[in-house]
C-alpha cells in the first residue's frame, strides 16, 4: 500500500475512534483525571448536569502508569504501581460501572525518572513493542484508550538516548495500528510537544484530543491538524484552580470555540458547587452529585518480572525466560499475534522459564505474565516482545557477557546443534544502527573497541546449514565497565557534601528481603534543611525507595534511618544511637519479610515489624539521593547490596571481606581502585559505580578494613587436584593451568583487594591466561565447579 493509502487509511480509523464517544457527549467535551493513589475512579460518575441529568465528565483518566526501563533487556515497559494494578486487576468494579454511564475510561503513561518516555525510542522495532504492550494492555483489561504524558522521563538514564525527532510520530503510528478503534490523547507538555512531524507525516493525524498541562491557565495546545473542537486550552485543578479564574477559563473556552474542557483531579469530596462555576458557563446547568461519594484503600504492592526473553526457538517450540522471585508463582499466557484470544500455558507456576510447544512455523506470537504475590494478591499482566517460531534453525540461547574490561567484553552462547555459523549485532543501548559481525566459527567472540562504562546490548542468530538462519536471540546487555586498575592497597572514598557522589546504574530491588551494608564515617552532618546526609540507596518516590541515611524532618541530622517503600508510604527505621564525626562505623541495614532493622558494628540498634512486599527500582547512588543538598560529607568503604537479609553473626563476620560469588550478593565495591573513574563491583553483576565530579584525589587511604583479602579465601596449593605454573610469572607470559578435576568449570582471578580481574571457562586440561594486562603484583586464583563451589584456589605472582 502506498504511503498516502496508508495515511487515508489511519484518517478513517481516527475518526472511527473518536465517533466511539456517545452521540450525547458535552460541548465542551468533560475530561477529568483521577490520582488513583489516592481517590477512587468511581466519583466521575457522582456528577451530572442538573437539567438533563447527562454526566458531567465523558472521559476519565487512570492517573498513571509508569514508562520503566528494564536495563537488562534494553526494553521500555509499563509499570502499574499498586493502586493502578488495584484499578485494572478488578475492572468490573471501578471501569465498567463508568463505562455503563458513557464514560470512556483512559490510562495514563509518563515518565519514571528511569531514562524512558515517548520522545526517546531509537528504532521503530522499540517504537512498536511499546506499542505493542499499550494495545494489549487497553484490550486485555477493557480500556477506551490511552493518554500520553511526556513528563518525568529522565531522558539519557540508564544509558538511554535522549528524545530524538522520530520516536512520537513512529509511537504514534504504531499505537494506531495495534488499536485503530481506541482513542489515543496528549497531555500537552514535555519534549513531545517540540517533536510532532516525521518523514512527512504529523503526531495530530493519529491524536484524538490534547489539552493544555499547565492548571490555572489558558493556553491552547499545537497539535495540527487539530482544530479547536478537538482541544482544551483551559487546565483546571480542581480545588486549587481559584473560581474567578475559573470563571476566566469557562467563559474563554466557550467565546473561542474549544470542544474539550479539562479537570484534573478528581477527589472524594462533595465538588458540586465548585464545578458548577464552570458548567453554569460552559452548559447552562449547575452540576448536581447525583451519586454516592466513594472512599479510597490503598492496593498492595505486587510486580510481574522482568527480563522477559524467548530462547530456543525451534519452530514447533521455544523457552519463555523471565527473572523469576522465589517467593512468587505465575501465570503464563501466550497466543498467535493475529489472535485475540489468549491461550493459558501454565498458573501458579514457579520457576524462571518455561517451553511452549505445537507452535506453527515461521508464525509471530504474543505472550504475557502475571506474578502471585499471595493466594489473593496478582500483579497486572506484562506482555513481553513479539517473537517469530522460527523455520526449525534453532535461536542461540544461553547469552553470556563477561570479562569487562572497558574496551572490550567477552561474550559467548550455547551451541546450535545444526549450526554452522553464527552471526552476532551489537551496539550501545543508546544507538539506532547496529554493528554486524558475520560467519562467526565459534560459539565465543570478543567485542572489541568498545567505550568505557557504556551501556552496550547485543544478540546473536544462528546459520544452518548455510543458508537456513534463525531468529536472533532476545537482546543482552552489558556494561562495558572499567579499565582495570591495579589496587595500590586498601583504599577508601571520600565525599565533600555537596557535588561528589557514585551512580552505579539501575537496581529493581523489589522484594520481601535485601539488605545494605559497608563502613561510613563522618566529616559533618547537615546543619541546615533538610539535614539529611544520604548514604546509599533508591530514591524515585514515596511508593519506591530503598534509603539509608542520616538525618530527616523530624530526625535528629546524626541519627541513621533505614527507608522502604510499602504500597504508596515509606516505613522508616531509626537508630537510638546517635553517631559522632571522625569515627568509621559498620552499618547494616536488614529487611526479611517481617522485620526491619540496623545494625551498628554488628550489634542490633533498632527494630521495627514491616511485611510484605517492597519497591525499590530506580538509580542506585551512594553519597547522595534525591539531589546534591543531601549529599554526604565523609567517606564510604566496603559498601554491598544484597538480595537477602543478612544474619547477625553474618553481619559481624564478614564486615570487611565476603566472597564475591556469596549467595545472593547483588554489588559490592570494595573502593580499593586507587585511581580511575569508577569503584568496580567485585561480583559478576556489573554494577559498576560510576564517580561524578570526583578525581584521584578522592581516593584515600584512611580506611576501615586494613585487611583487605579474608584468609578463607586464599588456601594452600599442597594437594590441589589442579596447579599453576610457572609461578611467579614474568609479565608478559602465560599463566598455566593444569586441571586435573573433572568437575572443574571456571577459573576466576582476583587481585589482593578482591577484586575481581577476570574470569575463563575451563574446556581443556591445560588452561592458559596471559598476563599482558595484568600488573605486577600477587593474585589469587579459584577454580570452581558448575555449581560455583570452589574446587581448589592459591596465590599466584606476577614480577
Amino acid at each position: 500500500m502506498k504511503k498516502k493509502s496508508i495515511l487515508t487509511a489511519l484518517t478513517l480509523l481516527v475518526i472511527q475512534a473518536t465517533s466511539v464517544l456517545s452521540a450525547q457527549q458535552l460541548n465542551p467535551l468533560g475530561i477529568c483525571y483521577v490520582e488513583v493513589n489516592n481517590n477512587n475512579m468511581l466519583n466521575v460518575g457522582s456528577y451530572t448536569l442538573q437539567n438533563t441529568n447527562r454526566q458531567l465528565f465523558d472521559v476519565a483518566i487512570i492517573f498513571a502508569a509508569n514508562i520503566n526501563y528494564d536495563v537488562s533487556k534494553n526494553r521500555a515497559y509499563i509499570s502499574n504501581n499498586n493502586n493502578v494494578t488495584k484499578v485494572l486487576n478488578d475492572v468490573n468494579t471501578y471501569i465498567k460501572p463508568l463505562q455503563q454511564k458513557g464514560i470512556k475510561v483512559l490510562l495514563d503513561l509518563l515518565g519514571n525518572h528511569q531514562g524512558a518516555g515517548i520522545s526517546n525510542f531509537p528504532n521503530r522495532e522499540a517504537a512498536r513493542d511499546f506499542a505493542l504492550q499499550v494495545a494489549h494492555t487497553v484490550y486485555t483489561y477493557g480500556l477506551d484508550g490511552v493518554d500520553l504524558d511526556d513528563e518525568y522521563a529522565g531522558y539519557g538514564n540508564n544509558g538511554t538516548g535522549q528524545p530524538n525527532n522520530s520516536s512520537f510520530v513512529m509511537l504514534l503510528q504504531e499505537l494506531k495500528l495495534a488499536m485503530p478503534d481506541k482513542l489515543i490523547t496528549f497531555y500537552y507538555i514535555g519534549p513531545a510537544t517540540t517533536r510532532q512531524s516525521y518523514n512527512g507525516d504529523a503526531a495530530g493525524n493519529y491524536i484524538n484530543y490534547s489539552w493544555n498541562a499547565y492548571y490555572g491557565t489558558y493556553n491552547a495546545p499545537v497539535v495540527p491538524p487539530l482544530n479547536n473542537t478537538k482541544l482544551s486550552a483551559a487546565a483546571t485543578w480542581i480545588g486549587n484552580t481559584t473560581t474567578p479564574i475559573l470563571t476566566n477559563l469557562a467563559n474563554s473556552s466557550q467565546n473561542d470555540g474549544y470542544g474539550v474542557f479539562m479537570w484534573y483531579d478528581l477527589n472524594g469530596s462533595n465538588n458540586a458547587s465548585y464545578l458548577s462555576t464552570g458548567s453554569n458557563i460552559l452548559y447552562n446547568e449547575s452540576t448536581v452529585l447525583s451519586g454516592q461519594l466513594y472512599s479510597w484503600a490503598q492496593g498492595t504492592a505486587c510486580d510481574p518480572p522482568l527480563g522477559l526473553e524467548v530462547t530456543n526457538i525451534t519452530g514447533t517450540s521455544a523457552k519463555l525466560n523471565w527473572t523469576a522471585n522465589g517467593s512468587q508463582t505465575y501465570n503464563i499466557d501466550y497466543k498467535p499475534a493475529s489472535s485475540t484470544t489468549w491461550v493459558n500455558l501454565a498458573t501458579n507456576y514457579s520457576g524462571s522459564n518455561i517451553i511452549v510447544n505445537s507452535l506453527n512455523l515461521n508464525t509471530e506470537y504474543d505472550w504475557r505474565i502475571q506474578s502471585n504475590c499471595s493466594a489473593t494478591i496478582k500483579s497486572t499482566y506484562l506482555f513481553a516482545p513479539r517473537f517469530n517460531s522460527g523455520t526449525g534453525c534453532g535461536t542461540p540461547s544461553g547469552m553470556k557477557s563477561e570479562t569487562f574490561l572497558g574496551t572490550t567484553t567477552k561474550v559467548s552462547w550455547d551451541a546450535v546443534g545444526s549450526a554452522s555459523l553464527y552471526n552476532l549485532q551489537y551496539k550501545t543501548a543508546a544507538a539506532t544502527t547496529w554493528i554486524d559481525v558475520p560467519n562467526i566459527t565459534t560459539t565465543t567472540y570478543t567485542l572489541p573497541a568498545l567505550t568505557e562504562n557504556t551501556n552496550y546490548v547485543w544478540k546473536v542468530q544462528a546459520v544452518c546449514g548455510g543458508t537456513s538462519t534463525s531468529a536472533y536471540s532476545g537482546e543482552t546487555a552489558f556494561n562495558s565497565g572499567f579499565a582495570p586498575v591495579q589496587s595500590p592497597g586498601a583504599r577508601s572514598l571520600s565525599f565533600n557534601g555537596s557535588t561528589h557522589y557514585l551512580n552505579a546504574g539501575q537496581f529493581n530491588l523489589s522484594g520481601n528481603a535485601m539488605t545494605f551494608e559497608g563502613w561510613v564515617k563522618v566529616n559533618a552532618f547537615k546543619t541546615g534543611f533538610p539535614y539529611i546526609s544520604s548514604v546509599m540507596g533508591i530514591e524515585v518516590g514515596d511508593s519506591n525507595s530503598a534509603m539509608l541515611r542520616f538525618g530527616d524532618g523530624n530526625l535528629a541530622n546524626n541519627k541513621l534511618q533505614f527507608i522502604l517503600s510499602f504500597g504508596s508510604a515509606q516505613v522508616k527505621l531509626n537508630t537510638t544511637t546517635a553517631f559522632t564525626t571522625n569515627t568509621w562505623y559498620h552499618v547494616a541495614a536488614t529487611y526479611d519479610g517481617s522485620e526491619m532493622k540496623i545494625y551498628i558494628n554488628g550489634v542490633l540498634d533498632a527494630s521495627a515489624p514491616a511485611s510484605g512486599n517492597f519497591t525499590a527500582n530506580g538509580i542506585l547512588y551512594l553519597g547522595r539521593n534525591y539531589d546534591n543538598s543531601r549529599s554526604l560529607n565523609g567517606f564510604l568503604d566496603e559498601f554491598r547490596v544484597w538480595k537477602r537479609a543478612l544474619t547477625a553473626t553474618e553481619i559481624l563476620a564478614n564486615n570487611c571481606n565476603v566472597p564475591a560469588n556469596a549467595a545472593g550478593l547483588e554489588a559490592n565495591w570494595k573502593m580499593d581502585e586507587g585511581s580511575g573513574n569508577g569503584a568496580l563491583d567485585a561480583t559478576a553483576n556489573t554494577h559498576f559505580a560510576t564517580l561524578i565530579n570526583m578525581s584521584a584525589t578522592n581516593w584515600k587511604t584512611d580506611v576501615a578494613c586494613t585487611s583487605v583479602l579474608s584468609t578463607k579465601d586464599i588456601s594452600s596449593e599442597k594437594g590441589n587436584m589442579n596447579s599453576a605454573y610457572p609461578n611467579p610469572v614474568k609479565k608478559g607470559n602465560n599463566i598455566h593451568f593444569s586441571i586435573k578435576d573433572s568437575a572443574a568449570s571456571e577459573i576466576i582471578l582476583f587481585d589482593m583487594t578482591g577484586k575481581l580481574i577476570l574470569s575463563k571457562k575451563i574446556d581443556k586440561n591445560d588452561m592458559v591466561i596471559s598476563t599482558q594486562n595484568l600488573s605486577a603484583g600477587s593474585y589469587i586464583y579459584k577454580i570452581n565447579s558448575k555449581d560455583s563451589q570452589i574446587k581448589s584456589s592459591g596465590k599466584v605472582i606476577v614480577e
